[in-house]
C-alpha cells in the first residue's frame, strides 16, 4: 500500500520528493502558439450530480471535458513528467532554469502537483524499491 493512499500516514518531505508524478492517460495535451501547454481532461461529475442531470435530461452522452492552459513554468513541469523523474528531479531542473529561491520553487511545485492530482490529471508512483511499485 502506498503512503499516498487514504488512511495512511502522510509521507515525510524527503519521501514526498522521491515520488514520481505520472500523467493520466486520458489527458490530452497540445502546444499553444506561444509554446505553453493546453490540457484537455475528462470532467468527473459527482454521482449525485450526474444522477440529477440524467433525471432532468440535462446530460447527454457527449464527452464532457475541461481545459487547463498552463503557464511557462507549468508547461515545463508538465513536459518533465515522464514517469521516471521524481519530484526532486523536477525541482532541480526548475530551480536551475529559473534561478529562484529553491524553497519558493519547492512550495510552488508541490502545490501545482497537488492541484493536478486533485483534478485527476496526475498520479504519484512511489520510489523504486517500495513494496508496491505499480500504484499511482
Amino acid at each position: 500500500m502506498s503512503e499516498v493512499e487514504l488512511g495512511a500516514s502522510p509521507a515525510t518531505r524527503s519521501e514526498a520528493l522521491a515520488y514520481c508524478p505520472v500523467k493520466n492517460r486520458e489527458v490530452r495535451e497540445q502546444q499553444t502558439p506561444n509554446g505553453d501547454v493546453l490540457l484537455t481532461y475528462p470532467l468527473i461529475l459527482r454521482p449525485w450530480l450526474a444522477n440529477l442531470a440524467r433525471v432532468l435530461g440535462l446530460r447527454s452522452n457527449e464527452f464532457l471535458s475541461r481545459k487547463l492552459q498552463l503557464d511557462e513554468m507549468g508547461s515545463l513541469v508538465w513536459t518533465l513528467m515522464d514517469g521516471k523523474r521524481t519530484v526532486q528531479d523536477m525541482l532541480n531542473v526548475v530551480s536551475q532554469r529559473y534561478k529562484l529561491n529553491r524553497r519558493e520553487i519547492e512550495v510552488a511545485l508541490t502545490s501545482f502537483l497537488r492541484e493536478l492530482g486533485r483534478r485527476g490529471l496526475v498520479g504519484f508512483r512511489p520510489p523504486y524499491g517500495d513494496e508496491d511499485e505499480n500504484s499511482t
